[in-house]
């Protein structure tokens, strides 16, 4: 694919210090404390898009066969699991939302979904790997390590990744640059958007 890559600075220091002050005084979301069922499922079909907000954990989102979304946890602790609220609903006909708030980093989370969807995820904390999903992925997380593998480099229209602080490695459009305020930038002639944005840490990029 002949594409054309950027590496560039693009985030302001005040900015970096803003975003800061507001995750240490806000918390993103608020959510009841009724324990949720484990799993927690409904059913969507597939070439949908679906929103996620995700608290801090290790998240792991699929793509997978079958027409439903499918949160299921597990901890070293018992005690958490009864403490995790998961909430997945439908926001208009090719819409969903999934809601996950936990305990703390002890939980590993899984969310299964069909694998032709379009996802956008935003989460805090933690790690945040994602597989098997073909369509547009638009993904931020504040602070923790982000694994996305990728279909084929040729299936993207545009790719753009940046971190504030830390390292990115895009082996498919061979990008390898850490540091402070980095980021890189991709165009081809595929139908699919990739989106990666991390405040602090590990962002990586492969192919399945």
């Amino acid at each position: 694919m002949n594409s054309r890559v950027q590496t560039l600075l693009t985030v302001p220091r005040r900015c970096v210090l803003l975003i800061l002050t507001c995750v240490a005084a806000c918390p993103w979301w608020a959510m009841a404390n009724e324990p949720s069922a484990n799993p927690t499922a409904m059913n969507f079909e597939a070439a949908g898009t679906i929103r996620m907000n995700l608290n801090v954990g290790d998240m792991q989102i699929v793509g997978a066969q079958g027409d439903k979304i499918t949160v299921s946890w597990h901890s070293s602790r018992p005690e958490d699991e009864s403490r995790v609220s998961v909430k997945v609903q439908r926001s208009g006909k090719n819409d969903a939302t999934v809601v996950v708030d936990g305990p703390g980093n002890r939980v590993k989370y899984r969310v299964e979904v069909p694998r032709q969807s379009n996802v956008a995820i935003r989460m805090q904390a933690g790690n945040l790997d994602v597989r098997g999903v073909l369509g547009s992925v638009d993904a931020d997380l504040l602070a923790g390590n982000m694994d996305l593998r990728v279909a084929d480099p040729r299936h993207y229209r545009t790719v753009s990744a940046s971190v504030t602080a830390g390292d990115i490695t895009a082996q498919p459009w061979h990008a390898d640059t850490s540091g402070l305020w980095r980021s890189f930038k991709a165009t081809g002639n595929g139908d699919y958007e990739l989106r990666a944005r991390l405040l602090a840490g590990q962002l990586t990029i492969r192919s399945e």
